[in-house]
């Protein structure tokens, strides 16, 4: 019902009536026949895809009123929509200023549904060139949109077509006329990406007898993106990345006498759809060398401008998805996912000087002092209700065998409290070999702090900054964040601690700045990864580590400009790389990437101890010894007054 109505709508909405359109154009030629015929013969062999169709012209004539009757009956069952041009429309600047509309309704049309058939018929080449780019440069024609134009022009009086029938799916039907009437229709198809000097091809023809003479290999509306048949070269934007190479060669048969030669797992997937699709290919760098960002005034930068412009035939490195991206260019299947991650330094390793205390668990060491009071307890109170002559008798008994000193076993004890202390010396010499043995282990162990393990961690220190990539999809969604704790992140900016690097700024950022351990990277894990890889591979230790969970998943593909037919032909290679683990084993194929992944927090050494080991010790020695001290002062300073309460008493 909603693409009925849409049909309806745009049949009545700035069109003419079939009717209205017939009177006012009484005089003009008929369009013949036989070239009517060969449309409606076109039309047939794409009934199969149910498709619905639409009409533009800018000659209606009687004969054509009974041709849409007949196709609307017979070939396209979900209905035609008409959009003729009245005489006052296709005078001087008007055709432009009336086909934008037009187009842009054929655009809603494709959108809505899964396919569309657009027919064109004129005789005038400036309709027919107005036409061809408009439809180009307001992205009206999907590749499910088929277009066939019918003229009887000359292929010379054609080139403004070029651009339409070389890069969309649409096919030419040109009648060949005789003295009198139509000789035969031939159908033509242009080669994709040729040059404007390529005239097209002939595919087929329908003659006065209503058959149709195709040649070998040859079809309607083909295929012609999945694989090039003149392998044309063809323009990739790429960037520098981790374990990738750039280097300029000289080749006099390439522009400006140099030519750019990538190496890496991007290289290697370029190659592969190169080979795949049949095309050369040559490599560019955008200006600012990064991704790209939409700008305020609604321009992009890095290589997704140069894909807007259409400077490129497409990005060669995956880009990340975004609602932007995606209403400025057209994605393939998705080439990677993945998250982003923390990357902070390491620093040094430090020895905890309290490492003495950590054989016991806090709980442990709550119940040994809980135990040892509950003995000392129940030692004086069975000891005052039973006898006073057993006061303070042996009361110290279970703190010398917690410490380990000999104990003296009064004649005057009784049963129960031998069977006490026996069971304490049971429980503290548990406790003891347990805890030597555990000391000598842990007192050599020295510990890597990992600080930052999320982005609250980093945003809660007072002074440690954040490296995040220059003109990514990442800053694009801190710029336009409005709350919560991203916004916080973006923050950070007026006051110094959020700073955007590009990929190639990456290498060097980590060397000195991330090293340091003032500033951590945020960026996504393949490259992270990556970087550590290649750090460890030339200084043969892990010097950063990664964040334990990452952050905003994203989901990443190859793009083009919109509507570009291109995207057809990668998007099945595309995802073939994908499913065949093929690009991720590229990706991946780095000396120890891996290796630094899960940087252990703790590192035992075999050395002897020394007093750094055990500072901490000395410190709770020193700081009885200093209680004791106070105390012993504090009694000298009240003798006086405890002698003269004694010589009154």
């Amino acid at each position: 019902m909603v693409a009925v109505a849409l049909l309806t709508w745009l049949f009545f909405l700035n069109t003419q009536s079939l009717r209205s359109a017939a009177l006012l154009r009484q005089s003009s030629e008929s369009t013949a026949p036989e070239a009517l015929a060969a449309v409606q013969g076109v039309w047939a062999s794409q009934r199969q895809y149910q498709c619905p169709a639409l009409l533009l012209s800018d000659n209606p004539s009687q004969v054509a009123l009974t041709f849409v009757k007949e196709a609307e009956e017979k070939l396209s069952p979900r209905g035609i929509a008409v959009f003729l041009a009245a005489p006052q429309h296709t005078q001087g600047n008007g055709t432009l200023v009336y086909l934008k509309g037009t187009i842009d309704k054929v655009r809603q049309m494709g959108e809505a549904w899964h396919c569309l058939l657009v027919v064109v018929v004129s005789d005038d080449p400036a309709f027919l060139a107005a036409f061809g780019h408009l439809s180009l440069r307001r992205h009206a024609l999907r590749w499910s949109t088929r277009v066939l134009v019918l003229t009887r022009l000359p292929l010379s009086y054609l080139g403004g077509l070029h651009g339409l029938l070389s890069n969309r799916n649409a096919m030419l039907l040109l009648a060949h006329r005789g003295q009198k009437t139509t000789r035969d229709v031939g159908v033509y198809v242009a080669v994709p990406l040729s040059p404007i000097t390529k005239l097209p091809n002939r595919v087929a023809s329908w003659s006065a007898s209503k058959t149709w003479t195709q040649t070998l290999q040859s079809q309607f509306f083909p295929d012609k993106f999945f694989v090039f048949a003149s392998a044309p070269t063809l323009t990739v934007a790429v960037e520098l990345m981790p374990h990738h190479s750039l280097t300029w060669v000289d080749d006099p048969l390439a522009k400006e006498g140099r030519r750019l030669v990538y190496t890496g797992a991007l290289d290697k997937s370029v190659t592969y759809l190169a080979k795949a699709m049949n095309f050369t290919h040559r490599y560019v760098l955008s200006p600012d060398r990064t991704f790209g960002t939409i700008m305020p005034d609604g321009s992009w930068t890095g290589m997704m401008g140069m894909v807007v412009r259409e400077e490129v035939d497409f990005g060669g490195v995956p880009f990340m998805l975004s609602p932007a991206r995606a209403a400025a260019g057209d994605y393939t299947a998705v080439i990677w996912t993945g998250n982003v991650m923390i990357l902070g330094g390491l620093g040094g390793l430090k020895i905890d000087p309290w490492g003495f205390l950590l054989p016991l668990t806090p709980i442990v060491w709550a119940a040994a002092l809980t135990a040892l009071l509950s003995v000392l307890a129940l030692l004086e109170i069975f000891s005052f209700s039973l006898s006073s002559k057993t006061l303070h008798r042996g009361a110290f008994s279970p703190v010398r065998v917690l410490l380990q000193q000999d104990v003296v076993w009064p004649v005057e004890w009784w049963w129960w409290e031998r069977l006490v202390l026996g069971l304490w010396m049971l429980t503290t010499l548990v406790l003891t070999r347990s805890y030597a043995g555990n000391l000598m282990s842990l007192l050599a162990v020295r510990y890597v702090p990992q600080p930052f393990q999320t982005l609250r961690d980093v945003l809660d220190h007072p002074s440690v900054a954040m490296i995040w990539q220059k003109y990514s999809k990442n800053e694009e969604f801190l710029r336009g964040v409005q709350s919560g704790m991203f916004r916080e992140v973006a923050d950070l900016e007026e006051k110094g601690r959020l700073k955007f690097h590009t990929q190639t700024q990456f290498s060097k950022s980590l060397d000195t700045l991330v090293r340091a351990g003032d500033h951590v990277l945020v960026e996504i894990d393949s490259t992270v990864k990556t970087l550590m890889a290649l750090d460890v591979s030339k200084k043969g230790r892990c010097d950063f580590y990664l964040s334990r969970d990452g952050f905003l998943p994203f989901s990443s593909s190859i793009i083009s400009q919109k509507t570009n037919p291109i995207i057809q032909g990668l998007s099945p290679r595309v995802m073939a790389l994908t499913e065949s683990g093929l690009f991720t084993y590229w990706a991946e194929d780095v000396a120890n990437f891996t290796r630094c992944n899960n940087v252990p927090k703790k590192v035992a050494f075999s050395t002897t101890l020394s007093f750094t080991n055990l500072w901490g010790v000395f410190a709770l020695l020193a700081g009885g010894l200093t209680a004791g001290l106070v105390v012993w002062c504090l009694e000298l300073l009240n003798l006086p007054a405890k002698k003269s309460s004694w010589k009154t008493v």
